[in-house]
């Protein structure tokens, strides 16, 4: 007799002893128990003496049996994913109860399983399925797949209340039976009735409950007239995490060892300045992090900086940084850490390193250090940041770094630097800022990459061979780029052929190639842009939705093309009525193809237009500039 079975036919002889129902359970009832039992959350609730008669180390079938002639009657907890308060009440929403004498979780087994109750304030199904598209697909309760699966692998976040553990991803997820969230569950476990609750269910089902509240709407109402004069209120709800263990109850020790062994590189011997990045992909905030460490270098010599990359195990473009700049991927180092455990990782790295200055350039955990540990961080160091632009969520609210982040660290920052005066502006004026402030605050324009694409002369050209024409796209398909508007104006315009180049990267928009207009062409992932078709298209469109100077609208001014784009953050700074073609109404399809009508009507004004741009980036985006202006801020001296 298999093993399944055997708990199978063990389920029916102690049905009466356990208060099952008296038709016992089926093989079907049985596998399901076989994937809930979780060993260490029964163990730890049994005495010694019965922990010591199954043995050192019981395998499930073991714990199964124990719990079926033992544990059930006992009120016995088998699996972290049924809490019996939940239960009960999401039953009571359904208008049923658990018959008197029956075990809750056996009747989940046979009949909440089956009308898809979900027994635990860990999980929810819409918000797993919604913030995991991939699984609308899955042929099974999307319940099972997070039971079998989700909960032993970090990236499935169960619900709004976050994952609430420090595990790393588990190689053998067919064998391993416990899920990574079971040492949060049991700590502080001597302080609960693990029978009825634990510590991390009853931080979740208060977390759960502040959210009900707040998007109450009498509440939103009140945040919505908060926001106004203060856009950090109106940030969107995050994951929250209300419940994790402290480092030392996790898999957060096993990096003590190698952050130390990082430290013990020699390349890092020198280091003067560190500069924090969240990863190295397509982006622009990466490349202006690449041209800052090379300015770093020049100003204090080879090897004085170092880049630390410490949100995602992503390092895509490498190139961007200077030969002889050092590279610890402490993201790779981190994964599946909590945030506590990071922040602190990352701080005793920074200390054991001792650079005299720490410069965050879209490192999350940075922000998240500044703020947390600024203030004593900022005796041994001087800390710095750069600043981009603002987020905007899908209401049109504002958040991210220049509101809470920012706030929360200014103190102790040195200065902050900014790509864009628009954003420094907007900064100054809302929130009042005194002059000792303002002084911190500085406007560097970003340098133009050495090696040039020139496009001077192609649209006169074009027009006059009565060639089709092409437009150049370039960016990420993410929701701020807009390509939803890209889609559109292709729409509006079938004679014109749209080149668009990119990646998505966020993944925060769905993109179905098969659904483009006809001609719209995807043209693949590019690498620089001086690498792209310049000499086949006739102009750049740019419509992110806000922006601080865009990259590819400098390269694009650099090249000579005619420029078409969205007046967001620090474009206007760049495009203007005597440089190009700026769209006022940057959600209106028709209002970009007003604009490209336009610049198609007078190809010879267009392309004064696009050299007296050209002209200008030439003359004010240089690393010379930068480099003095940096050499400045820093207090290095006077001289590039």
């Amino acid at each position: 007799m298999s093993r399944v079975r055997h708990v199978a036919a063990r389920v029916r002889r102690t049905s009466r002893a356990t208060g099952a129902s008296q038709r016992g359970l089926g093989p079907e009832v049985a596998e399901r128990l076989r994937w809930c039992v979780h060993p260490r959350l029964y163990l730890a609730q049994l005495t010694a003496e019965e922990r010591a008669a199954l043995g050192p180390a019981p395998d499930i079938d073991a714990i199964a049996d124990h719990y079926l002639t033992v544990g059930a009657a006992k009120g016995l907890r088998v699996c972290a994913f049924f809490h019996p308060q939940t239960y009960a009440d999401r039953l009571a929403a359904d208008g049923l109860t658990v018959p008197d004498g029956e075990v809750p979780f056996l009747h989940w087994l046979q009949v909440g399983w089956d009308k898809q109750v979900v027994p635990t304030p860990l999980f929810d199904d819409a918000w797993y399925l919604e913030h995991h598209p991939a699984l609308r697909t899955h042929p099974r309760w999307i319940f099972h797949h997070f039971l079998t699966r989700g909960c032993y692998q970090p990236q499935w976040v169960p619900s709004p209340a976050g994952r609430h553990h420090g595990g790393g991803p588990d190689d053998d997820a067919v064998h391993r039976q416990d899920p990574l969230l079971l040492p949060e569950l049991l700590h502080r476990a001597d302080e609960h009735d693990l029978r009825q609750s634990s510590w991390l269910e009853a931080g979740v089902i208060a977390v759960l409950a502040k959210r009900e509240r707040v998007q109450s709407a009498a509440m939103q109402e009140q945040i919505a007239k908060a926001a106004e004069l203060e856009p950090g209120v109106h940030a969107p709800l995050r994951v929250e995490l209300p419940s994790i263990a402290p480092p030392h109850a996790h898999l957060g020790t096993r990096m003590a060892g190698e952050l130390a062994a990082a430290r013990r590189d020699r390349s890092l011997d020198v280091v003067d300045t560190v500069v924090l990045v969240p990863h190295c992909r397509m982006s622009g905030a990466a490349r202006v992090a690449g041209e800052l460490t090379a300015a770093l270098s020049a100003i204090n010599g080879e090897g004085s900086v170092a880049v630390v990359a410490t949100d995602l195990p992503v390092f895509e473009r490498p190139g961007l940084f200077p030969d002889g700049v050092p590279v610890v991927d402490l993201a790779h180092r981190m994964v599946g850490l909590a945030q506590p455990a990071r922040r602190d990782l990352l701080d005793g790295f920074l200390r054991r390193l001792r650079p005299r200055r720490i410069i965050v350039v879209n490192s999350l955990l940075g922000w998240q250090l500044f703020a947390e540990a600024g203030r004593e961080l900022a005796k041994v160091a001087d800390l710095g940041a750069y600043l981009f632009t603002w987020e905007v969520d899908e209401h049109g609210h504002r958040y991210g770094f220049p509101v809470g982040p920012l706030q929360q660290s200014l103190e102790h920052l040195s200065w902050v630097l900014f790509d864009s005066q628009r954003l420094r502006t907007e900064l100054v004026e809302r929130y009042l800022m005194p002059p000792a402030t303002r002084d911190r605050l500085h406007f560097l324009r970003t340098p133009l990459a050495t090696v040039e694409a020139d496009a001077t002369g192609v649209l006169e050209r074009r027009r006059a061979a009565g060639e089709p024409v092409r437009v150049l796209w370039a960016g990420r398909f993410d929701r701020q780029k807009r390509f939803d508007l890209v889609v559109e104006i292709a729409r509006l315009m079938p004679e014109v052929e749209i080149q668009a180049w990119g990646k998505p990267v966020l993944a925060d928009v769905d993109l179905d190639p098969a659904d483009l207009p006809a001609n719209t062409r995807l043209m693949g992932v590019y690498d620089g842009f001086a690498q792209l078709p310049l000499d086949d298209v006739d102009l750049l469109l740019y419509t992110s939705a806000w922006d601080g100077i865009p990259n590819v609208v400098l390269e694009g001014a650099q090249s000579g093309l005619p420029i078409v784009a969205s007046a967001v953050g620090g474009v206007p700074e760049v495009i203007k009525p005597a440089t190009g073609y700026l769209v006022a109404a940057v959600d209106d399809p028709a209002a970009y193809v007003a604009e490209i009508r336009a610049l198609l009507a007078d190809p010879a004004g267009a392309a004064r237009k696009a050299a007296v741009l050209r002209d200008q980036v030439h003359r004010d985006f240089t690393m010379d500039h930068y480099r003095a202006a940096l050499r400045r801020i820093l207090g290095e001296g006077a001289q590039a």
